[in-house]
């Protein structure tokens, strides 16, 4: 069976060619159409992006494909009736797919191509490196780390952490407005005229991070932390990312994933090890 490939093709580049050429070659590409697109919010807004015929025009000139259609109302039928689809890992595609294609059979592939590919809190895929822990103190921690998210007042992001040594907890935060919990009702917070996508803004807000809050309570109270764990709701930004490796701790536990990509490339550079908690 011919490969088939949908997605948003905002540009042509160099993860474009390669994902084409691994998953695509003799086979159709459908790029989505305008009306798809505007579906998405802001996409729009994108002043680079290629009109979906100039990206259908520039991806059949590099000669990989058998065909290269602009998806529109009138083949959407015809693709549904192709079988399997892959699409690249993408929010835009997601949307258009959990949209449009109902039951058809998708198989997204994580591939880098877009800085905000994914949703902010959801890891679609693991990584082949990453390692699955289902141990009970792990859940009972990490549970911990959840609980301890409800009693953030941010309402971008709620995020708890917890510091253990030797498989015992030895301080807890969550993320919180700074002077005070009352600092955002009186002045408010900035990152309320934007959306929580807009990930470019996320350094206005009020509100220190739970892993960096964890330690700089631990340097106020003379806490060593080199060789200690940390079980945070969301994986660390990549702001927390840094602090985490300089402060010396030796593993990061997460339930959920996060949508900067840089974060990751730290702690590992510096030998973490990281764990995703089911």
């Amino acid at each position: 069976m011919e490969p088939v490939i949908v997605s948003y093709i905002p540009a042509i580049h160099r993860g474009y060619v390669d994902f084409f050429k691994k998953y695509g070659a003799n086979g159709t590409l459908y790029v989505l159409g305008a009306p798809y697109i505007k579906e998405v919010p802001r996409l729009e807004r994108d002043i680079r992006a290629l009109t979906p015929e100039e990206a259908a025009e520039l991806a059949a000139s590099l000669s990989i494909f058998k065909k290269v259609l602009i998806l529109d109302e009138k083949n959407i039928d015809e693709l549904k009736a192709s079988g399997s689809i892959i699409m690249p890992e993408d929010e835009a595609n997601r949307m258009f797919a959990e949209t449009h294609l109902g039951k058809t059979i998708i198989q997204f592939v994580p591939v880098f191509l877009r800085w905000n590919r994914q949703i902010s809190t959801a890891e679609f895929e693991v990584a082949p490196d990453r390692i699955v822990s289902e141990d009970a103190f792990d859940k009972e921690v990490i549970t911990g780390a959840l609980e301890e998210a409800k009693k953030s007042p941010d309402w971008w992001r709620q995020v708890g952490a917890i510091l253990v040594r030797d498989r015992k907890p030895i301080l807890i935060a969550h993320n919180s407005p700074l002077p005070s919990d009352y600092t955002p009702n009186i002045f408010g917070d900035p990152r309320s005229n934007f959306d929580a996508q807009e990930t470019q803004y996320k350094d206005l807000g009020k509100f220190i991070h739970a892993e960096a809050q964890l330690i700089a309570l631990a340097a106020k109270k003379g806490i060593r932390l080199e060789g200690c764990s940390l079980y945070v709701s969301t994986f660390p930004c990549p702001a927390c990312a840094k602090s985490v490796a300089v402060a010396g701790i030796k593993e990061v536990y997460y339930a959920k994933g996060y949508s900067l990509l840089d974060a990751e490339d730290i702690l590992k550079m510096f030998g973490i090890k990281i764990v995703m908690v089911k």
